[in-house]
Protein backbone atom coordinates (compact mmCIF):
# COMPACT_ATOMS: atom_id res chain seq x y z
CA UNK A 1 0.00 0.00 0.00
CA UNK A 2 1.24 3.51 -0.80
CA UNK A 3 0.84 5.46 2.40
CA UNK A 4 2.10 8.73 0.93
CA UNK A 5 -1.11 9.12 -1.09
CA UNK A 6 -3.37 8.83 1.96
CA UNK A 7 -4.54 11.76 4.07
CA UNK A 8 -3.61 11.97 7.73
CA UNK A 9 -7.09 10.92 8.72
CA UNK A 10 -7.08 7.93 6.33
CA UNK A 11 -3.71 6.79 7.69
CA UNK A 12 -4.87 7.15 11.25
CA UNK A 13 -8.02 5.17 10.49
CA UNK A 14 -5.73 2.28 9.46
CA UNK A 15 -3.89 2.67 12.75
CA UNK A 16 -7.03 2.98 14.85
CA UNK A 17 -9.03 0.21 13.20
CA UNK A 18 -6.33 -2.22 12.17
CA UNK A 19 -3.30 -1.42 14.34
CA UNK A 20 -1.28 -0.88 11.14
CA UNK A 21 2.25 -0.09 12.40
CA UNK A 22 3.53 0.97 8.97
CA UNK A 23 0.69 3.47 8.66
CA UNK A 24 1.53 4.78 12.12
CA UNK A 25 5.20 5.21 11.17
CA UNK A 26 4.26 6.95 7.91
CA UNK A 27 1.89 9.27 9.73
CA UNK A 28 4.33 10.16 12.49
CA UNK A 29 7.08 10.75 9.95
CA UNK A 30 4.91 13.59 8.61
CA UNK A 31 4.82 15.26 12.02
CA UNK A 32 7.88 14.14 13.96
CA UNK A 33 10.00 17.24 13.29
CA UNK A 34 7.16 19.67 13.99
CA UNK A 35 6.06 17.94 17.20
CA UNK A 36 9.65 17.71 18.40
CA UNK A 37 10.24 21.40 17.56
CA UNK A 38 7.06 22.31 19.44
CA UNK A 39 8.25 20.37 22.49
CA UNK A 40 11.70 21.97 22.26
CA UNK A 41 10.24 25.48 22.14
CA UNK A 42 7.90 24.73 25.02
CA UNK A 43 10.38 22.93 27.26
CA UNK A 44 13.68 24.54 26.26
CA UNK A 45 15.81 21.41 26.42
CA UNK A 46 16.65 18.79 23.83
CA UNK A 47 16.53 16.00 26.42
CA UNK A 48 13.16 17.11 27.78
CA UNK A 49 11.81 17.56 24.24
CA UNK A 50 12.96 14.08 23.24
CA UNK A 51 11.37 12.53 26.32
CA UNK A 52 8.15 14.46 25.73
CA UNK A 53 8.10 13.49 22.06
CA UNK A 54 8.33 9.81 23.03
CA UNK A 55 5.55 10.26 25.59
CA UNK A 56 3.33 11.94 23.01
CA UNK A 57 4.06 9.22 20.43
CA UNK A 58 3.06 6.48 22.87
CA UNK A 59 0.00 8.40 24.06
CA UNK A 60 -1.27 8.95 20.52
CA UNK A 61 -0.99 5.23 19.84
CA UNK A 62 -2.51 4.28 23.21
CA UNK A 63 -5.42 6.72 22.77
CA UNK A 64 -5.96 5.95 19.07
CA UNK A 65 -9.48 4.62 19.71
CA UNK A 66 -10.54 7.97 21.22
CA UNK A 67 -9.91 9.89 17.97
CA UNK A 68 -13.16 9.80 16.08
CA UNK A 69 -13.07 12.51 13.45
CA UNK A 70 -11.71 15.94 12.65
CA UNK A 71 -8.15 16.96 11.99
CA UNK A 72 -5.45 14.53 13.09
CA UNK A 73 -2.91 17.40 13.24
CA UNK A 74 -5.13 19.39 15.59
CA UNK A 75 -5.64 16.36 17.82
CA UNK A 76 -1.93 15.60 17.84
CA UNK A 77 -0.92 19.16 18.74
CA UNK A 78 -3.62 19.33 21.41
CA UNK A 79 -2.04 16.29 23.04
CA UNK A 80 1.44 17.81 22.65
CA UNK A 81 0.32 21.13 24.11
CA UNK A 82 -1.40 19.52 27.08
CA UNK A 83 1.60 17.34 27.92
CA UNK A 84 4.03 20.26 27.60
CA UNK A 85 1.86 22.52 29.78
CA UNK A 86 1.62 19.79 32.40
CA UNK A 87 5.40 19.38 32.37
CA UNK A 88 5.94 23.13 32.68
CA UNK A 89 3.54 23.38 35.60
CA UNK A 90 5.59 20.71 37.34
CA UNK A 91 8.80 22.68 37.08
CA UNK A 92 9.92 24.87 39.95
CA UNK A 93 12.05 27.22 37.88
CA UNK A 94 12.10 28.65 34.39
CA UNK A 95 14.55 27.59 31.74
CA UNK A 96 17.13 30.11 30.60
CA UNK A 97 17.85 30.63 26.95
CA UNK A 98 20.79 28.47 25.95
CA UNK A 99 22.67 27.74 22.78
CA UNK A 100 20.84 24.39 22.68
CA UNK A 101 17.54 26.21 22.25
CA UNK A 102 18.74 28.91 19.87
CA UNK A 103 22.04 27.81 18.35
CA UNK A 104 24.34 30.43 16.93
CA UNK A 105 26.61 29.62 14.06
CA UNK A 106 29.42 31.84 12.89
CA UNK A 107 27.36 33.47 10.13
CA UNK A 108 24.77 34.58 12.67
CA UNK A 109 27.14 35.77 15.34
CA UNK A 110 27.03 39.42 14.31
CA UNK A 111 25.89 41.49 17.25
CA UNK A 112 22.92 42.96 15.34
CA UNK A 113 21.63 39.49 14.48
CA UNK A 114 22.17 38.33 18.02
CA UNK A 115 20.37 41.35 19.44
CA UNK A 116 17.45 40.88 17.05
CA UNK A 117 17.18 37.19 17.87
CA UNK A 118 17.33 37.89 21.59
CA UNK A 119 14.71 40.63 21.26
CA UNK A 120 12.45 38.36 19.21
CA UNK A 121 12.82 35.51 21.69
CA UNK A 122 12.07 37.89 24.57
CA UNK A 123 9.06 39.35 22.74
CA UNK A 124 7.60 35.92 21.97
CA UNK A 125 8.30 34.66 25.51
CA UNK A 126 6.62 37.76 26.92
CA UNK A 127 3.36 37.20 25.09
CA UNK A 128 0.38 36.02 27.09
CA UNK A 129 0.12 32.24 26.75
CA UNK A 130 -2.98 32.20 24.54
CA UNK A 131 -1.35 34.55 22.02
CA UNK A 132 2.04 32.81 22.14
CA UNK A 133 0.48 29.38 21.57
CA UNK A 134 -1.52 30.56 18.56
CA UNK A 135 1.48 32.36 17.03
CA UNK A 136 3.83 29.40 17.51
CA UNK A 137 1.35 26.94 16.06
CA UNK A 138 0.89 29.15 13.01
CA UNK A 139 4.50 30.08 12.27
CA UNK A 140 6.63 27.39 13.89
CA UNK A 141 4.36 24.38 13.45
CA UNK A 142 2.82 25.58 10.16
CA UNK A 143 -0.71 24.64 11.22
CA UNK A 144 -3.75 26.07 9.44
CA UNK A 145 -6.06 28.27 11.48
CA UNK A 146 -8.67 25.49 11.62
CA UNK A 147 -6.22 23.17 13.38
CA UNK A 148 -5.06 25.93 15.71
CA UNK A 149 -8.67 26.61 16.66
CA UNK A 150 -9.30 22.93 17.36
CA UNK A 151 -6.09 22.53 19.37
CA UNK A 152 -6.82 25.58 21.49
CA UNK A 153 -10.58 24.92 21.67
CA UNK A 154 -11.48 28.30 20.17
CA UNK A 155 -13.15 29.51 16.97
CA UNK A 156 -11.22 29.93 13.73
CA UNK A 157 -11.82 33.68 13.77
CA UNK A 158 -10.46 33.91 17.33
CA UNK A 159 -7.37 31.94 16.27
CA UNK A 160 -6.80 34.49 13.49
CA UNK A 161 -7.30 37.38 15.90
CA UNK A 162 -4.84 35.91 18.41
CA UNK A 163 -2.14 35.45 15.75
CA UNK A 164 -2.72 38.99 14.45
CA UNK A 165 -2.60 40.50 17.94
CA UNK A 166 0.49 38.48 18.84
CA UNK A 167 2.27 39.88 15.78
CA UNK A 168 1.23 43.41 16.76
CA UNK A 169 2.50 42.90 20.32
CA UNK A 170 5.83 41.65 18.98
CA UNK A 171 6.11 44.62 16.63
CA UNK A 172 5.53 47.00 19.52
CA UNK A 173 7.95 45.17 21.75
CA UNK A 174 10.69 45.13 19.13
CA UNK A 175 10.19 48.60 17.66
CA UNK A 176 12.81 50.20 19.91
CA UNK A 177 15.59 47.75 19.08
CA UNK A 178 14.74 47.81 15.35
CA UNK A 179 14.95 51.60 15.33
CA UNK A 180 18.32 51.45 17.12
CA UNK A 181 19.74 49.09 14.52
CA UNK A 182 18.73 51.26 11.56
Amino acid sequence: MTYTLLTDEELFALVRDGNDEQAYRALFKRYDKRVYAYCLRALGSHDDAQDMFQTISMTVFDKRKSFSDGSFAAWLFTIARNFCLKALRGRKHTTELTDDVMPLDEAESRSDDFMLRQALHKAISGLPEEFRDALEMKYFDDLPYEDIATALDITVSLAKVRVFRAKKMIQQSMSTIINELR
